[in-house]
């Protein structure tokens, strides 16, 4: 008893001495740090300003009080208070960083530091503890911890730089700029952005970057880049200069975009619509083109039916005729490009049409190229023209013969696929659902980036002069898009070409579709025929054509006109043959008021326009007649 009395009185003694200390009135002064004395017990026993402001408790509220109040419940069921004052006794000081509680309950983030206390005889007589409030700096590690996981989660690639370093070096690469470029970050940091150029980089864009870093300001750009793997990349580049408080440049930061996939659809889109600009320009001057192929055909075949067999003039004649047949097919060629070609749609199975076409296939690729069919045998359904799409075959055919002159194989497929929005997204000219894919593709010499840009433009060829028109792959193009598909191209030089097609899938069973009624010949001349046609050489060749056969012929170049000679013959009209287009009256409309007059009338029309026209005149149907120009008698 005598022993603890002593050292009460010993410790109020050193209390006593530490007040008359100038060092407590400094202790006392402090306001950022709260700065208090706690006794062996764990009680505190003195209280500075610092403390009160930092704890919101006054001197005579916590004096006496134990130190666990500062604690979170959590904490002082955990024997952290007393925990934290043995570890001081035993090592002399403890320091921890924590929650700690104001009055009031309120929770703050602290640093504290517990000092063991002795006298001047090493006897132990309490704790100092000094507490710092760092919620602010709590506050500001937890902001730049949530900047860093927002740059991270950045889909753009971010990349920093110093300009205040020799060469501006990297300092800073995200996630995003790691998967985007292939690099890692020990293989860019501190190297300059350059590494990032390559052969196609246009050389503008570099210098509007370096510009921009040169004078400390921000610049927006597209650009083409290069990953690790030596692969391009297009990428919007935002760069924006980063200045401390005293104004000096610190760092520049980037964000790259990547823009590939739109600007692949805007390559795309272009195309598109350059090939659109053509095919309307195409479709535009074939009904002219049409007429005047029938006069040249129409009057070649008049002629050599008229020369007799041993006519030396014959030969000649044939020449114009011929010429006039390749002048058709260059035509249907244009119009089949344009996607203007009147097409005779039907529902059916691919791989029927592949087979049909095996045989003139292997004919034409000679005995050096061997013809692989791998065909799906539980392929949906799709409406296409069996006749267009043949052409389709043979064109790609003998664009794969031509890129094998040593030989190869080629390889048609086909398949049902289902195309995802993802694909659809990278696709302009492609909607999600299904499709039945048809697959050509060739081990040949391949095409390079150039040639792949133009391959489907019209009168776009490889070859030398005299041995193509150009049009093959431009064909291809327009009867795939015109029947609803679309079509991509897959090549590498020396790794051969592929190319596939897409046709939507229907559901409904194949069923052959009625073709067109054509004019049939009739026996003996008995008949009348009424002939309209608004071209006047066309309108001819037709007469004396029908004449030559015995016909009676009636002709008017316009559908008035022809009304009027109707009601002037006074008899029957057998025939009726007519313009679809024509001015003040189309055929369709005269057809229909001939019939009337005169039920049973037969009608066959003529049409030198595209399919857009015929459509709109309501001719493409079934029950029909219908002939195409240019046509011969």
């Amino acid at each position: 008893m005598g022993d603890m009395k002593n050292d009460e009185a010993s410790f109020v003694t050193t209390l006593n001495h530490a007040a008359a200390d100038p060092f407590r009135l400094l202790v006392e002064a402090v306001k950022d740090y709260g700065i208090f004395m706690v006794d062996p017990a764990g009680n505190v026993s003195s209280w500075n300003t610092g403390a009160e402001k930092i704890k919101g408790y006054k001197a005579e509220e916590i004096i006496g009080q134990h130190i666990s109040c500062f604690y979170t419940p959590e904490d002082v069921a955990a024997g952290k208070p007393q925990r934290g004052l043995q570890i001081a006794l035993a090592k002399g000081s403890f320091e921890e960083e924590g929650l700690r509680l104001k009055k009031g309950g309120a929770p703050f983030w602290a640093i504290v530091t517990i000092t063991h206390i002795h006298d001047s005889f090493g006897a132990h007589i309490g704790f100092a503890n000094v507490t710092r409030d760092i919620s602010e700096r709590k506050q500001a590690e937890a902001m730049l911890r949530l900047r860093d996981q927002a740059i991270e989660s950045f889909m753009q690639g971010v990349i920093i730089t110093d300009p205040t370093l020799p060469d501006n070096p990297v300092v800073y690469v995200n996630d995003s700029f790691i998967r985007l470029t292939g690099y890692a970050r020990e293989e860019v940091i501190g190297k300059n952005c350059r590494f990032l150029q390559g052969p196609e980089t246009a050389p503008e864009a570099v210098d509007r970057v370096r510009s921009a870093i040169g004078a400390g300001q921000s610049c927006l750009l597209e650009l083409l880049n290069y990953r690790k793997d030596g692969t391009s990349f297009w990428n919007t580049l935002s760069i924006s200069p980063l200045y401390d408080t005293a104004g000096r440049l610190t760092h520049f930061v980037g964000v790259q975009t990547d823009t590939s996939p739109f600007k692949l659809l805007e390559q795309q889109l272009q195309q598109a619509q350059k090939m659109e600009a053509v095919g309307q320009l195409a479709s535009g001057v074939a009904h002219d083109f049409n007429n005047l192929l029938t006069i040249i055909s129409g009057y070649s075949e008049l002629l050599l039916g008229m020369l007799p067999s041993h006519d030396p003039n014959r030969d000649v004649v044939k020449a114009i005729s011929e010429a006039g047949e390749r002048g058709a097919g260059l035509t249907r060629q244009l119009l089949s490009f344009g996607r203007k070609a009147v097409l005779e749609m039907k529902i059916l199975d691919l791989n029927e049409v592949v087979r049909e076409a095996e045989q003139l296939l292997r004919r034409m690729l000679g005995e050096d190229v061997l013809l692989t069919a791998v065909l799906d045998p539980n392929i949906s359904q799709v409406k296409v023209d069996p006749s267009q799409l043949g052409q389709v075959l043979i064109n790609l055919a003998v664009n794969a013969r031509d890129a094998m002159p040593r030989g190869g194989i080629l390889t048609i497929e086909t398949a049902n696929v289902e195309l995802d929005e993802v694909y659809a997204a990278q696709h302009a000219d492609c909607t999600p659902g299904r499709y039945v894919m048809l697959t050509v593709s060739d081990n040949g010499c391949g095409m390079s980036l150039k040639v792949q840009s133009h391959i489907f433009e019209p009168f776009f060829t490889t070859k030398e002069p005299g041995k193509g028109t150009g049009l093959g792959l431009a064909t291809v193009y327009g009867i795939v898009k015109q029947s609803g598909g679309s079509i991509n191209l897959y090549t590498e030089p020396d790794h051969g070409t592929t190319f596939k097609m897409y046709f939507p899938a229907v559901d409904e069973q194949s069923h052959p579709l009625p073709h067109h009624q054509r004019a049939t010949q009739v026996a003996g001349g008995a008949e009348t025929v009424l002939v309209v046609e608004d071209e006047d050489a066309v309108r001819a060749v037709a007469v004396r054509a029908l004449q030559d056969q015995g016909y009676t012929v009636l002709d008017a170049e316009s559908g008035k006109q022809a009304l009027r000679r109707v009601e002037q013959h006074q008899s029957r009209i057998d025939l009726l043959v007519t313009d679809v287009v024509m001015p003040e009256m189309s055929g369709r409309e005269l057809a229909e008021t001939l019939c009337l007059q005169s039920p049973g009338l037969k009608v066959l029309y003529l049409s030198g326009y595209t399919d857009d026209a015929v459509i709109r005149h309501g001719i493409l149907q079934a029950a029909v007649a219908f002939l195409q120009k240019p046509y011969t008698p």
